[in-house]
């Protein structure tokens, strides 16, 4: 939670800033409230449907930074809960009026949690520093839980917060959910306890998953503690099944090349083979495989519920080439191999890929060989001949690499409609040095069109024609006939005058912008690199861009900004020091959707879906305190163990140093970082303290990864 805010026309506005459906945490950002000409201005909060929280954080100002630069902002306008130097977010708990005070800093916010679909009126009283939620119900006291789960033999419902058949009993001091008799394989079970059938609230943090030692059938008791969070399963067995029939399992993953179709446990061509070991067994020869990642999971059946890796295999083959693929599991102890042995090695290829499919034989397929294209003199060039075309016939395209659709061009799809019918040759050129594709439709009968001007021959015409003829005149050497703009029968200087003229005349060759995504590695394959083209976002009909991954292992929330033409300084949202923060309910592993409108309202400008697919075996991570040199005796130092944090049985992680001498102004920044890797550090903007008096200090860090709370108390021992 990134908590600031400011401003530079004071007492001209008052605005509520806040995550959420307040649209983010930005000091240029905010949300204008309605003055009611008596002192008090409202402002209407609305919970969408499929909102990823119900806890809204806020708190108000008098003021903005126009700049969009923190470093620039008076915090003094910042009208928060407290003027301490605690981060503390506090919690509204009635709907009658509470007191606001002005609190400069990261000094923590209001927050209440609503209902989906509800809208709430804020209102702020400027005169008596006061505000009040109203449509707010304070949250209950005595809690529901439910037991939500995988298996729908046990459960009745496969991760079913709201099935109340699954409600727990309270029974001497713990809430208690029992079946008599089900039928469990030697697979197991996870699952999860739920509060007040609501995701928001569930433990533990990572699913708890319980082994099965044999099929049959089991009586089952699950316990809560409320204090503790402490969950118990036994499952105690009735009776054994012996299992006449082995089980199936299925490969299920990407590329298509290798498994068919992506992500598809339903064929039963990737059905394992059970050996005399016990262990099973799939393969498949000389595999057209291109350099990348390979994922998959071994699935029990044909149908998603019980599979392995709880995150995904990942495999990486390093060249392009055919390769004999094996992949083995051990269901005893569910170990998974994967082995590609190369048979040949092969080259980069490009394949024309589009609609319809008079023209490319099969619509939109990347491994139609037919259309490979042909390398001349550093251009990949695709040719067809005889082509009869109506008017009006709309054809598009893209130009693909090594046959996967994660590399193409051009980022929308390349579009010509035929104005006149007739018999055509069609030409495509792709320059693998500029990522440039040329479309050339030549009518028989007609003379080919001449791109007067075009002297790289790329098919359009760019002030790099005019910088290239330029060079071409100067060295003497003979200029293509292709920049003979006057059509004089030689290349001259009046060209250049011509070729000028005619870019400033507005024949300048249309350029989109690619925005593309970036952030940590864990999650876009590179680490923050604009370059990526991985990464570029596919533009819709309606003007949105997306870019979208699945199978992702998230253990939090994580980071990213959108940059347009692959350069920070030409475009960048969000603006400056701060990305766009995806909050993760829990660990797991998810389907991500992000979506851009470079037209849309600033807060509306993103938005990232996340939709879990699959659960992660329970990780227990490290936590470490990395910042200024002046308390951690390292600086940004996330990898030093000496500032790892100490869990406590409360699961709240502390670190703590004693006789810490600061001087007054000393300013300490730092975040808690997850497993030495900055991919998951907290807060989202450095946890800033700045020492208001000469001394020695008792300093303690306190971190809660449920919440992602960051907590920094220091005592002045003297």
């Amino acid at each position: 939670m990134m908590i600031a805010l400011v401003g530079l026309n004071a007492n001209a506005a008052i605005y509520i800033v806040g995550d959420g459906p307040l649209g983010g945490w930005a000091c240029d950002g905010g949300n204008e409230m309605t003055a009611n000409g008596d002192g008090t201005y409202t402002y209407k909060i609305a919970i969408a449907e499929d909102a990823a929280s119900t806890s809204v954080y806020f708190v108000f100002a008098d003021n903005r930074a126009a700049s969009g630069d923190w470093a620039t902002f008076n915090g003094q306008y910042r009208i928060g809960p407290t003027d301490g130097n605690v981060e503390v977010p506090i919690e509204v708990t009635a709907t009658s009026w509470m007191p606001t005070q002005k609190a400069g800093g990261d000094n923590g916010a209001y927050y209440f949690t609503g209902t989906k679909g509800q809208t709430y009126t804020v209102t702020y009283d400027e005169i008596n520093s006061q505000f009040k939620v109203e449509g707010y119900v304070a949250p209950i006291t005595e809690f529901t839980y439910t037991v939500a789960g995988s298996s729908t033999e046990l459960f009745g419902t496969a991760w079913s917060a709201t099935n109340t058949d699954n409600d727990m009993t309270l029974v001497n001091g713990l809430y208690t959910w029992s079946i008599d008799r089900a039928e469990l394989t030697t697979a197991g079970f996870s699952f999860k306890v739920v509060r007040n059938h609501d995701w928001g609230t569930a433990y533990p943090s990572s699913n708890y998953v319980q082994t099965i030692g044999k099929h049959g059938y089991y009586k089952v008791v699950i316990t809560f503690n409320e204090e503790t969070k402490e969950i118990t399963c036994t499952p105690t067995l009735l009776e054994e099944i012996i299992d006449e029939v082995d089980p199936i399992y299925t490969v299920a993953g990407a590329p298509a090349a290798l498994f068919g179709t992506e992500w598809t446990p339903a064929l039963v061509e990737n059905e394992m083979t059970k050996g005399n070991d016990g262990i099973y067994t799939w393969t498949k020869n000389n595999v057209a495989l291109t350099a990348g990642n390979v994922e998959f999971k071994v699935v029990l059946g044909h149908d998603w519920g019980v599979e392995y890796p709880s995150s995904n295999y990942v495999a990486t083959i390093n060249a392009n080439g055919n390769y004999n693929v094996t992949i083995t599991f051990n269901p005893e102890n569910q170990e998974i191999t994967f082995n590609a042995a190369v048979v040949e090695e092969t080259e980069d290829f490009y394949t024309v890929a589009g609609a319809p499919e008079a023209i490319f034989g099969a619509e939109w397929n990347p491994a139609y060989a037919a259309n490979n294209m042909t390398l001349v003199d550093g251009l990949y060039i695709w040719i067809k001949e005889d082509v009869e075309l109506a008017a009006g016939t709309f054809i598009e395209f893209k130009v693909v690499k090594n046959a996967n659709w994660s590399t193409c061009w051009p980022a929308d799809n390349y579009e010509y409609t035929v104005e006149e019918a007739g018999t055509y040759d069609l030409t495509i050129t792709f320059n693998p040095e500029t990522n440039e594709v040329t479309f050339t439709p030549n009518k028989q009968g007609e003379e080919p069109v001449v791109l007067r001007g075009d002297v790289d021959q790329s098919g359009h015409v760019s002030i790099d024609d005019v910088t290239a003829l330029i060079d071409y005149l100067l060295s003497g050497a003979e200029a293509p006939a292709s920049a003979d703009c006057d059509l004089s029968g030689n290349v001259s200087i009046d060209d250049v005058t011509a070729l000028i003229d005619y870019l400033l005349s507005g024949h300048w060759p249309a350029v989109e912008m690619v925005y593309t995504v970036v952030g940590s590695a864990n999650v876009f394959g590179s680490e923050w690199n604009p370059a990526d083209e991985a990464n570029n976002m596919v533009k819709g009909a309606n003007g949105v861009y997306t870019w979208s991954k699945t199978g992702v292992t998230l253990y939090g929330n994580f980071e990213f900004k959108v940059v347009g033409n692959h350069d920070w300084s030409i475009y960048e949202w969000p603006i400056g020091m701060y990305n766009w923060i995806a909050n993760v309910a829990e660990e797991g592993v998810y389907d991500i959707l992000i979506t851009f409108d470079p037209e849309a309202a600033d807060a509306d400008r993103i938005t990232c879906t996340l939709t879990k697919t699959g659960d992660v075996a329970p990780v227990e991570h490290t936590y470490t305190v990395a910042g200024t040199d002046n308390l951690f005796d390292s600086s940004w130092n996330q990898t030093d163990t000496a500032n790892d944090m100490v869990k406590g049985e409360d699961g709240i992680y502390t670190w703590a140093k004693d006789g810490c001498y600061l001087e007054q102004t000393e300013v300490i920044e730092f975040k808690v970082v997850q497993d030495h890797a900055w991919d998951y550090a907290w807060p989202s903007s450095n946890y800033y303290y700045e020492v208001a008096e000469t001394g020695t200090y008792s300093i303690v860090i306190k971190f809660d990864p449920n919440t992602q709370e960051v907590s920094f108390y220091a005592n002045k021992l003297f």
